[in-house]
C-alpha cells in the first residue's frame, strides 16, 4: 500500500520529531510505531484484513490458549491484550510527549507482524497527523504546510476519533460479536495497555500535559475519548500496599483478563483483581529478586 502524502515537508518534519522521540522516550513507545513503508520482506496485513471475521475465529481456535481451555473468550481477551498493547502505548506517548496527533483509524494502519504476532504499527498516510506546537519538544516553522491544533481539546478530539471510535469501538464489537466476550473486558485491556505509561512519562514530559491526558481518558465518565460515557473511566483502582521497600499504593484492575483461566491456572497477573494483597505483595517482591 503505498504512502499519501500532501507535502514532503510535513512528512520531513513528523520524522524528525519521531527521531527525537526515538532518543528521549523508552524504545517500547517508538519501537511499535513505523513512519515509512515497510520492507518488501515484512510480514503486514492491513487492520482491515486482520480483522475479517474467519481469520479471527481462526487465529483463536488454532492457539495454544484455545488448546488448553476450550473457552473462545480467554482466547479472544489474550488477542486482544496483544492487539492493545502493540496499537495504544505509541500513538498515546507521541501525542502526550510531542504533541503529535497520527491517525490511527482502521483504514490507515496495518501491523507488521512477526512470527504472525504484530510487533508495529504502520501508518500509511501521514497527511492526516496533526500537530500541537505548545507541546513540540522543538519550534516549528511559521509557514509549516501541515495541520495544526490550537488546542489541547482538538487534539484529543483528533487522536480519539481516529485511535478509539475508528479503530478500537469497532474491533471490540466485532470481537464481542464472534466470542462474547465482555466489552467491558476488553476496555479493561485497552487502559491496562495505556495507563501505566503515563507515570513512566513523567520522567521526560511535561507534568501539566500528563496529568491533563489522564484526566481526560480514564478519570473523565464523558470526554472526548467516545460520545457518550467513556469506556475507559473508572476501570482501575489503587491498592495500598504498606510493604517496606515496595510502592505505597499500586494499580489494580477492575476487570480480569481471564489469564488466571489458563491451565493449570497457577499465574496471575501483577494487577489482577482476583489476587489478595498478600499475593500482590509476594509477587511484586519476586518480580524485583528477578529485575536486580
Amino acid at each position: 500500500m503505498p504512502q499519501q502524502l500532501t507535502n514532503s515537508s510535513d512528512l520531513n518534519f513528523v520524522k524528525e520529531i519521531f527521531t527525537l522521540a526515538q532518543s528521549n522516550l523508552d524504545s517500547f513507545y517508538t519501537d511499535c510505531i513505523i513512519l515509512t513503508q515497510p520492507p518488501d520482506d515484512a510480514e503486514v496485513i492491513s487492520l482491515d484484513n486482520y480483522l475479517e471475521p474467519d481469520r479471527l475465529l481462526s487465529q483463536w481456535q488454532t492457539s495454544d490458549i484455545y488448546q488448553k481451555t476450550q473457552d473462545i473468550r480467554i482466547a479472544a481477551s489474550i488477542w486482544n491484550k496483544v492487539y492493545s498493547w502493540t496499537t495504544l502505548p505509541g500513538v498515546l506517548a507521541l501525542m502526550t510527549w510531542a504533541g503529535v496527533g497520527l491517525d490511527a483509524g482502521l483504514d490507515n494502519v496495518s501491523f507488521v507482524l512477526k512470527k504472525g504476532e504484530p510487533k508495529a504499527l504502520w501508518f500509511h498516510d501521514l497527511s492526516g497527523t496533526v500537530i500541537y506546537p505548545h507541546r513540540l519538544p522543538i519550534p516549528i516553522s511559521e509557514d509549516y504546510p501541515g495541520k495544526i491544533v490550537n488546542s489541547v481539546e482538538t487534539l484529543h478530539q483528533t487522536v480519539f476519533t481516529s485511535l478509539f471510535q475508528r479503530n478500537f469501538a469497532p474491533m471490540i464489537d466485532k470481537v464481542h460479536i464472534l466470542s462474547k466476550l465482555s466489552k467491558k473486558t476488553m476496555w479493561g485491556n485497552a487502559v491496562n495497555a495505556s495507563e501505566g505509561q503515563f507515570s513512566e512519562l513523567s520522567q521526560c514530559t511535561n507534568l501539566e500535559a500528563i496529568q491533563t491526558d489522564y484526566s481526560v481518558l480514564y478519570e473523565q465518565p464523558y470526554s472526548s475519548v467516545m460520545p457518550g460515557r467513556n469506556p475507559l473511566y473508572n476501570l482501575v483502582r489503587t491498592e495500598q500496599l504498606n510493604e517496606p521497600g515496595l510502592p505505597v499504593i499500586t494499580t489494580v484492575r477492575l476487570t480480569c483478563c481471564l489469564y488466571t483461566f489458563i491451565p493449570p491456572y497457577d499465574e496471575k497477573c501483577p494487577n489482577c483483581p482476583l489476587m489478595q494483597p498478600h499475593e500482590r505483595i509476594a509477587l511484586m517482591k519476586e518480580e524485583m529478586v528477578e529485575t536486580d
